[in-house]
């Protein structure tokens, strides 16, 4: 299969941005939030469903619906697994070695209240520590997708894209928040702060778009007066957000229009006409796939390498004291970290080249055994 490689450029970087934001760090200013007012995690999930609905929809034209179904679902196996592997090495390096650092237990504080019921809770999802919390999303997603194209199938993706976005405006009314108030008391229960009720709809948007470009057919066109609108909506946007951090807003006043973890309506908006300029000129990274490899083999690894740094995250941001200073030590740390990524990138490709090459020789040499029989009357045999 054509792999797109602009896609595994963008996802490379996307990867680094989230390691940077991940940690108390001046650097912070460069990648959280630096092109308007939504975060890596809204473009990780839209690309990730964007990839989804695309091999979903390949997989059921080439092999019918219950093999694309098949491989969704073993897709979401293979993220349960990474997740609870780097759940059980969090549990284990950060409840047993670093269980004093002050980091630690502030991340794992409910981990420490019952071990137990976290352990069990984690591996039904129902337990998510903080920067842990992301893989259960797209694991849920996954298992969205096949019933999404289900339910487009009997009833079409209008009918499917209207019930998301209902389910986004319910979102609005913090139903999840009443309902978690009711439960704050259990230790074990942590979903995390992402609101699945809103966030399917950025889930739903890209399989919708990825079943497009599978097909051949544009999702949406704008016309040039569109477009011309949304490359000014986004200038604004982006103004906007620096003035903000040029201290001319107060960034602390919270509005609702702007909530990263319910989507807020602008906040979408704001996500979508900048989707829409990055769609436009992304398949222009092709030409730079040369020198921009090392990002594309960190795209191309995304599962376990984003499994390594989470685990690099949270033992970064637990060694040190959240009330104290580390910040110019945590930089350079976090400056190392990020040369892991593309590292760990690059020593996972490497292994799965020389796995692919000692499965071929033996096929080689089995096919020249088949095609070409020894001839002992050949000379030099």
């Amino acid at each position: 299969m054509k792999r797109f490689v602009e896609l595994d450029i963008l996802r490379g970087f996307l990867l680094l941005m989230m390691v940077v934001n991940h940690a108390p760090t001046y650097l912070r200013i460069f990648t959280d939030r630096p092109i308007g007012f939504f975060s890596t995690a809204e473009a990780f999930v839209f690309v990730s469903a964007f990839l989804a609905g695309l091999l979903f929809q390949r997989r059921s034209e080439k092999q019918g619906f219950d093999a694309a179904r098949a491989a969704t679902v073993s897709r979401a196996l293979r993220i349960y697994r990474a997740h609870v592997g780097t759940l059980l090495l969090a549990f284990v390096v950060g409840g047993i070695f670093f269980a004093e650092l002050p980091g630690i237990q502030n991340l794992l504080y409910h981990y420490f209240q019952n071990p137990g019921a976290a352990v069990v809770a984690a591996f039904a999802l129902i337990f998510q520590p903080p920067l842990m919390d992301i893989l259960p999303m797209y694991i849920l997603f996954s298992l969205l997708t096949p019933c999404a194209f289900w339910a487009a199938r009997r009833w079409g993706w209008q009918r499917v894209l209207f019930v998301s976005v209902g389910f986004w405006a319910l979102s609005q009314f913090r139903i999840r928040d009443m309902f978690l108030a009711r439960v704050k008391d259990a230790s074990f229960l942590d979903l995390g702060p992402f609101d699945l009720l809103a966030w399917q709809l950025l889930w739903v948007v890209g399989l919708i778009f990825g079943k497009s470009v599978q097909e051949g057919r544009p999702a949406l066109q704008l016309s040039a007066a569109a477009e011309t609108l949304v490359f000014f909506a986004a200038f604004v946007f982006l103004v906007l957000r620096w003035d903000m951090v040029m201290g001319n807003f107060d960034e602390r006043q919270p509005l609702w229009i702007l909530d990263k973890w319910h989507l807020g309506p602008v906040r979408l908006i704001n996500f979508f006409t900048v989707a829409w300029i990055v769609s436009r000129v992304l398949p222009g990274l092709q030409q730079w796939e040369t020198p921009l490899r090392p990002f594309s083999l960190v795209g191309q690894n995304m599962l376990p390498v984003f499994c390594c740094e989470i685990c690099l995250s949270l033992l970064l941001v637990g060694v040190f004291d959240p009330s104290k200073s580390h910040k110019p030590l945590v930089s350079a740390l976090v400056v190392c970290q990020l040369l892991s990524a593309f590292l760990i990138a690059w020593a996972l490709n490497a292994w799965a080249a020389a796995r692919n090459s000692s499965t071929l020789e033996p096929a080689c040499a089995f096919r020249q055994r088949t095609w070409y029989p020894r001839n002992t009357s050949e000379p030099g045999r």
